[in-house]
């Protein structure tokens, strides 16, 4: 991937010269448009055991860069457009060593690059919308995937709509994808592993307020001669908001092959539960998934949506038994607004022995977030840590994460 370090410089020089008299920037748009943007640095590191005891597989990057997005007025109250450039650029080559890319925050050998990440026309009418090419694209299956430096866009053609009360629908044809690590857009049967192909993703979604404290998820991805993926998620919550409030989370997914089966013939699921108790601050979870023996869940375009989906593991190989634990606490009620603490355990199992047979493996997360208020809204900090714990003696690897990331969003018009 070709470096352009001047140009990036003065993109991400403009970016912050432009962050600081839009401290006191209004957040309603004006009539010439919106002009928003964000300013994002980033240090990102996994390392392995490879041998020994040692973590001695690398990959570390460090970066800053952001994006920049003008979108239009409404004009004649039906029609508009929007684009967005964004830009990730190392930063000190002492955490950016060319063989330790492969974080996501950069290339793969650690370069940084621009790329035009959404360019789109939308028209509207009533309460319907539709956008065709370059944009932001926010599914259970295909989604940004916003846990590096610049997330991933689409070139699609869709409508959304919300005239029937109480239910969003969503159609669309995806034909390409902008991977976090690259401006290139591909295929999407590219991104899924099948080079040399040209093949699209069809979807269509339905999110219904069934009722107020039952919001239902219903999606459907047909990859025409790869596979098709149906997505279920119903949430229900009830006691009360400022006392003692509960939720239950079911997700199920079925996916399977169809067509040529490029990617080989398979008939796999995954179900699972998830419970949570608030109050006083205080969020406990608990869950448990389950995945068909058959084939692990297949997930190309966007990170994993069930809710064990962890820094490093989903849980999502065949015949995976996971169970989640976490808690978590809001420090408002402390005096320290903002400053949140989330604490995730996952444990998963496979079968010991059959085509299925792979090494059992846990994961434990640490999550650190401040968001800042008055003058420094929309300034957050954000550190994540990640602890690995793989069965060695069926081949599985010990590692550990580190995520820091300062983050800033604005609006200049």
């Amino acid at each position: 991937m070709k470096r352009i370090p001047a140009l990036q410089c003065l993109v991400l020089l403009l970016l912050i010269l432009m962050t600081v008299p839009c401290l006191a920037a209004e957040e309603e748009p004006s009539e010439f448009g919106t002009l928003t943007g964000q300013a994002r640095m980033y240090y990102f590191t996994q390392r392995n055991k490879t041998t020994g005891e040692d973590f001695d597989n690398i990959r570390e990057s460090l970066a800053v860069g952001g994006f920049l997005k003008y979108e239009t007025p409404w004009l004649a109250e039906y029609f508009g457009a929007g684009v967005a450039g964004y830009t990730t650029i190392p930063f000190l080559d002492m955490f950016n060593e060319r063989d330790e890319g492969g974080t996501g925050l950069l290339s793969s050998t650690n370069q940084g690059f621009i790329a035009l990440g959404e360019a789109y026309f939308k028209a509207r009418y009533s309460q319907t919308e539709g956008r065709i090419w370059r944009q932001r694209i926010e599914t259970p299956f295909i989604n940004g995937n916003d846990s590096r430096m610049v997330p991933q866009t689409f070139e699609a053609y869709g409508v959304k709509s919300s005239d029937i009360e109480d239910v969003e629908l969503s159609v669309y044809w995806v034909d390409k994808e902008k991977a976090r690590d690259t401006e290139l857009f591909v295929s999407m049967s590219e991104m899924a592993g099948l080079q040399g192909t040209s093949t699209g993703v069809f979807m269509v979604g339905a999110d219904w307020q069934a009722m107020e404290n039952l919001p239902t998820r219903f999606w459907n991805y047909y990859a025409p001669d790869m596979d098709n993926t149906f997505f279920a998620q119903l949430k229900y919550t009830f006691g009360e908001a400022e006392a003692v409030h509960y939720g239950i989370l079911f997700q199920g997914v079925d996916q399977r092959s169809v067509g040529d089966e490029r990617r080989g013939e398979y008939n796999t699921g995954e179900a699972g539960v998830l419970g949570t108790v608030g109050f006083a601050g205080w969020t406990f979870d608990v869950g448990g998934t389950v995945v068909d023996n058959s084939a692990g869940i297949r997930n190309s375009w966007g990170t994993y949506p069930f809710f064990n989906n962890m820094m490093s593991y989903a849980f999502n190989r065949a015949g995976e038994k996971a169970l989640l634990f976490g808690v978590a606490y809001d420090f408002e009620r402390l005096g320290a607004k903002g400053f949140t603490v989330n604490i995730k355990t996952g444990f998963g199992y496979t079968p010991d022995s059959g085509r299925s047979a792979s090494f059992d493996r846990n994961e434990y997360n640490l999550n650190l977030g401040y968001q800042f208020d008055g003058d420094l809204k929309g300034l957050s900090i954000q550190n994540r840590w990640s602890y690995q714990d793989a069965d060695n003696d069926f081949g599985g690897t010990d590692g550990y994460q580190v995520r820091l990331r300062l983050q800033y969003n604005f609006q200049l018009m």
